[in-house]
Formats: C-alpha cells, sequence, structure tokens
C-alpha cells in the first residue's frame, strides 16, 4: 500500500490498495425465511392469499391484487414444475453463475400461480421447450442463497394413472343379473372400478372465466392427454373455433377428434349432441353419425336451459333446450345404427321416465349409461335425495354417472362414488378447485376425483375396465 499526498490538499491522501469491508446482506424476513427453508429443510416455501387463493412464489409481503397482507400466509409448494418461459444467456461476465451459454428459465412450480427464474441443465439447449416439466436440484453444500437449489434439470415422465393401474389384477364383471335390486339393498359393490370423465369445455364456458379452457384442436389434444395421465377413462368434448364459439361445423369438430385420439389412443371420446344454440336436430345428430365417436351425449327432455345470476336471480341468457320424443328416438336409433353408445343426460328424473319410455320400442341396448346432471339454471339442484331416487328409478344393468355445475359438482361426484356410480369433472361444468381457486385445467379437477376415489376405497377404471363397464366395443 502506498499513500500519495495531493497538490492543494496537503492534509488529505490518496491510499492505493484494497480494504476488506465485511458484511452480512439481509433479505428482509419473508425473503430470509425462503432462503433458509431451502438451505435447512430443502422445501420450497410460497405464501398464499387467504382472500383470492393466490399462491406467489417467490414469497412477498403483500398481495398484488388485493393488497392483503401476507407475509404469514406460508404454504409449501412442489419441487416440479412447467417451463413457462426461457431465455439462453450468450455472454460470460464474473457475477454470472454460470459459464455461458447457459439457460435461465421462468418456471411455475406446482402448487403456486406465479413463475420465478432459475438455472436449468442436464440438457440440450435445443431440446428446452415451453411447457417442459422440470425438477429441482439442490445444492450439495450451502449457499445461504437462492443457489441453495443449484439448478433445475427435465423430470422424469410420470406414470400415468392407467400405467400404474395395469399392473393391478384387472376388473371383470361378476354374473349379478340383477343389479337394480343390489343398488335398492343399499350395498354399492365397492370393488366396482369408478369411471373418470373430464368435461372440457362445453358450449359455455370462455377464456374469461377460466383461461385454461381449450379452443384450438392441439389445444384439446394436450388437455385430454393431461386428464388420461390423471386418471380419466373418458374425456367429453364440444368442439370450438380458434375464437372460442361453439362449432358444429363437421370439419372442425372431426379435427378436434383426431387430434385428441392420436395425442391418446387409447382415450375414450364423447361428444356433444347438443352443440350450441340455433343448431337445427340434423346438424346436431349429423356430426355424430358422420365421426362415429365411441360415445355421444344424448339429452332427454325440453327444457329451460340460461344463464342466470345466481345471488340475485337476474337473467343473462333465457333459452329453451328443444328435446322432443321424437328427437330422443331418432337421436337414439342413429347412435345405436353406427355404433356410438349412446350417454342418456337426465337433468331431472322426468329426463329419466322419458327415455325408459321411448326405450320401450328396444331402442337401447345394455348397459344403458345413464349421466345424472345437476345445477343447470333450468334443471335440477343437486340434493342427495333426489339423487338416490333417480338411481333407484334405473333399469337393471343400467350404469349411472353424475356431474354437476358450479358448487355443486364435487358433492355429487362423491356421492355418486360413495354409491357405486362414477364421476365426471371438467371446465364445461365448474371452472374452480375445492378451495375456491381457478382450476389449472380439467386434469386438476380429475385429481380430486382420483382422491375421491382413493379416499373410499374404490379402485379407478382403466379404459379398458370402462370399456367393459359400459358395452363399448373397441375400435
Amino acid at each position: 500500500m502506498t499513500k500519495i499526498q495531493m497538490n492543494g490538499y496537503e492534509d488529505s491522501y490518496v491510499i492505493e490498495g484494497k480494504m476488506a469491508l465485511p458484511y452480512t446482506y439481509f433479505a428482509g424476513r419473508v425473503g430470509s425465511k425462503f432462503i433458509t427453508t431451502i438451505r435447512d429443510q430443502k422445501k420450497i416455501m410460497g405464501v398464499k392469499c387467504p382472500a383470492c387463493n393466490m399462491v406467489y412464489l417467490p414469497p412477498r409481503q403483500v398481495c398484488d391484487k388485493d393488497f392483503t397482507d401476507i407475509r404469514d400466509k406460508w404454504v409449501e409448494v412442489s419441487n416440479t414444475g412447467t417451463v413457462v418461459n426461457f431465455t439462453v444467456v450468450r455472454y460470460d461476465d464474473k457475477h454470472l453463475p454460470r459459464k455461458a451459454p447457459f439457460v435461465l428459465a421462468l418456471i411455475k412450480l406446482d402448487g403456486a400461480d406465479t413463475p420465478f427464474m432459475h438455472i436449468l441443465e442436464e440438457c440440450t439447449i435445443e431440446n428446452v421447450k415451453i411447457g417442459m416439466n422440470v425438477e429441482a436440484v439442490f445444492a450439495k453444500e450451502t449457499t445461504n442463497t437462492i443457489l441453495d437449489i443449484d439448478h433445475f434439470k427435465p423430470a422424469a415422465e410420470r406414470l400415468s394413472v392407467h400405467e400404474i393401474n395395469a399392473a393391478r389384477k384387472q376388473w371383470v364383471p361378476a354374473d349379478e343379473p340383477d343389479t337394480q335390486e343390489k343398488r335398492r339393498g343399499g350395498r354399492p359393490d365397492m370393488s366396482k372400478p369408478v369411471i373418470i370423465t373430464a368435461a372440457l369445455t362445453g358450449a359455455a364456458t370462455m377464456r374469461n372465466q377460466n383461461p385454461s379452457v381449450p379452443y384450438k384442436p392441439e389445444e384439446f389434444a394436450e388437455e385430454a392427454y393431461k386428464c388420461w395421465k390423471a386418471g380419466a377413462a373418458m374425456v367429453h368434448a364440444h368442439a370450438r373455433e380458434d375464437g372460442g364459439m361453439t362449432t358444429h361445423d363437421h370439419g372442425r369438430i372431426k379435427a378436434t377428434f383426431d387430434a385428441i385420439k392420436d395425442r391418446c389412443p387409447d382415450l375414450i371420446v364423447n361428444l356433444s349432441s347438443a352443440v350450441g344454440m340455433g343448431v337445427t336436430p340434423e346438424q346436431r345428430i349429423s356430426q355424430i353419425v358422420a365421426i362415429k365417436p365411441d360415445m355421444a351425449s344424448l339429452n332427454t327432455n325440453t327444457m329451460n336451459f340460461g344463464i342466470v345470476e345466481r345471488k340475485t336471480g337476474k337473467i343473462f341468457i333465457d333459452y329453451v333446450f328443444e328435446n322432443t320424443f321424437t328427437m330422443l328416438q331418432d337421436f337414439g336409433k342413429a347412435m345405436e345404427e353406427n355404433g356410438v353408445k349412446p350417454e342418456i343426460e337426465c337433468y331431472d328424473i322426468g329426463g329419466l321416465d322419458n327415455t325408459l319410455l321411448i326405450g320401450k320400442q328396444g331402442i337401447f341396448s345394455d348397459p344403458m349409461n345413464f349421466n345424472f346432471v345437476w345445477g343447470v339454471a333450468g334443471g335440477q339442484a343437486f340434493r342427495s335425495e333426489a339423487f338416490i331416487a333417480m338411481m333407484n328409478a334405473l333399469p337393471a344393468k343400467a350404469n349411472f354417472t353424475t356431474c354437476g355445475v358450479g358448487t355443486d359438482q364435487y358433492p355429487c361426484i362423491m356421492q355418486s362414488c360413495i354409491l357405486g356410480g362414477h364421476m365426471r369433472v371438467g371446465l364445461e361444468d365448474n371452472t374452480r378447485m375445492p378451495n375456491g381457486a381457478l382450476a389449472k385445467g380439467s386434469y386438476e379437477q380429475v385429481e380430486v376425483a382420483v382422491s375421491i376415489a382413493n379416499a373410499l376405497g374404490r379402485p379407478v377404471a382403466t379404459t379398458a375396465e370402462a370399456r367393459l363397464i359400459m358395452g363399448l366395443r373397441k375400435r
């Protein structure tokens, strides 16, 4: 070290050299807990707003949406997530954590609603893509920084519920000629696999309600695949135009159907014969006959079918959904003659009785498959006693599943599973999870249905078992 006296500043000196100035950086109370939890417990924590259910990662003190203080609302998120964007760093700098080139990715961890940036390694730059699944690799030696997560790497492909179920003993039907009497006896067969269906869109659910609603064929295909991986044996679909409007165009419906089957050939695809307002009966059934899906919905009675504000009763859309006896007859015959199994939609017990009346013509093959629909504005709200009344009115050998609009969804599928029936979930019926948060896709609701089945001790049906139960032929 040297010192030089400066001209004009005889009492001052320039000192050349280096001085050690030790200091400690404090990341704040929230940031410090985030980092020390990673360091000490190998856990990644976010904060959850109790008002809007948003989970923030990295954690912060205040919710961006409603300014709620969330600094103490800690929740653990998963070590796995999805790349939502990325960049390749192609220059070197002494302050960078890696030698160039390397990938910095925006990663949204499972359980979090916001992404954070981190290093992505163990794959070539050319193979990095938006949507890829990744998992955290924790540092072997602590750094007391965010780099206690050393990096993320591509996650191992997880087995689907169906792949796991394929290893167990497959279900075969017992010789029970009077299923109806067994239902009335109140002793459901809990060893019978439960079929989970995911209804991906419907005719009305739009992206302003949930941004995960698929519109394009490739979006339907990807969402259907996620639902299958999660445990769904069947998906129900209403094709959409690119802008989101429902369509009865045969080409668009076939493109959507084909995209799903190409992505997941084993999946059962159920198309709608109710494709939206202003469509003639001939247009509704013609696309089913043209495409010949595994199953198709068959609606059973003419009814009010509107959009009404639940709290105030204010009417937004008022519509009469026409399903005459003749349509029930003609649609049923057309489906059966073309090898399409009807899924018989009953919005109240009158629709079931209509089907039994027309069914005296011998139109429907066994087993008949019924879907009890609850909560439509114009149909019946979910009530446990009404469910049991409809179940007990079914013909022998019939199967039943159920779905519910909005908050009716989860209680009705649980009751169906308890009573030996099947479950339908999906963004057509409900855009949210049980806690009120927006579903990231229909697949998240499938995961809820699988957890219900697991809690009740019922196996989740593989697609092969679902075909056997519902009487579908392999195409």
